[in-house]
């Protein structure tokens, strides 16, 4: 059960929760309070709906099972479409991608499921734009438009630690990623990636040592960041599941860079942290049901295997526009030039 110093500003109690109670360790209930900042804030008609699922690793013993079981709820939940962010295959070999690729089709219902690639998807060789569009029907880069919101989705090429010098993203798809940002400067825009960035939401308490985006291509990532506030970004990689909030306030969500930062547990093996060490938990599979509202996003983490919401992983988050100047971005890195 987690305590109610557990939540962050950003948790919001489900419809119909009017208090919070108080327990004894014991399970004896022994009063209840006012839902303060948990309560939630009239939000109005909602515009859309999506999944955000990450990390599905087809090759691992329940990836399989677990993607068919997260689309087929997606599915009968309704949802618009479905962002998947990286980390669709193990190890990059065929017979993963047409595991994946099979297992979308029969089990989306019809409803588009549009995916990034992560590092694994870059094992070996790394990946190509032919080889992800022959799987997933889109390139390294593309944007979709949903009413009057943008999605970018920017892909890995190269896995770094196996890579040696090859940085994860292509030049063209950076490029692209802050043309489509100019372009869209004053409208409410997500970005799905893969790899997060140093210290934030995913691996606040700096774990997980491997690929985190630190380098020049992480600086400019951050500089987009922190110069385009209407841009909220999506990202897994870590694994973490959304329990680690109770050990870390900033396990899925954080503000630091000026917009919203969200990460994505795996759906096919989530990661506890016991004693500061990385647990691996096979049995479970979470990800994300969004809500889209005028000025508004809500976030409800799933547990995939129950069909059950949690509440640690309930945000309401408010995405008000800001006015940005046309091409005064200056990226201080050279990434772009």
């Amino acid at each position: 059960m987690e305590r109610f110093t557990d939540y962050i500003p950003e948790n919001k109690a489900p419809a119909g929760v009017s208090r919070i109670a108080i327990y004894r360790p014991s399970g004896m209930r022994v009063g209840s309070f006012p839902l303060g900042g948990l309560e939630m804030p009239e939000l109005g008609t909602m515009r859309y709906s999506f999944g955000a699922l990450s990390d599905v690793h087809i090759g691992y013993d329940t990836a399989e099972e677990d993607l068919r079981r997260s689309l087929t709820w997606l599915k009968d939940r309704q949802v618009d479409f479905t962002c998947v962010c990286g980390d669709l295959t193990v190890g990059n070999q065929d017979s993963e991608w047409e595991t994946y690729a099979a297992a979308v089709a029969a089990y989306s219902g019809g409803i588009p499921v549009y995916p990034v690639a992560g590092n694994h998807d870059c094992a070996g060789l790394g990946l190509t734009d032919n080889r992800f569009r022959q799987y997933t029907g889109q390139g390294l880069f593309y944007t979709f438009t949903q009413g009057e919101d943008v999605f970018i989705m920017l892909s890995q090429i190269a896995w770094p630690s196996q890579s040696g010098s090859v940085q994860p993203f292509a030049d063209y798809s950076l490029r692209s990623l802050q043309q489509a940002l100019e372009e869209n400067r004053n409208r409410r825009c997500f970005v799905f990636q893969h790899n997060f960035l140093w210290g934030g939401s995913g691996d606040p308490m700096e774990l997980y040592d491997s690929d985190a985006l630190w380098s020049t291509q992480g600086r400019f990532l951050e500089s987009l960041m922190e110069y385009y506030p209407n841009a909220i970004w999506f990202h897994g990689h870590s694994h973490q599941k959304f329990q680690v909030q109770t050990q870390h306030h900033k396990a899925n969500y954080d503000f630091d860079r000026g917009c919203h930062s969200l990460h994505i547990p795996s759906l096919a093996m989530p990661v506890n942290v016991v004693g500061g060490v990385r647990v691996e938990e096979y049995g479970e599979s979470q990800g994300y049901v969004v809500e889209v509202y005028d000025g508004h996003i809500l976030l409800q983490g799933m547990d995939f295997i129950t069909g059950e919401p949690l509440l640690i992983a309930r945000y309401c988050l408010e995405t008000p526009l800001a006015e940005v100047a046309p091409d005064t971005y200056i990226d201080p890195t050279g990434t772009i030039l």
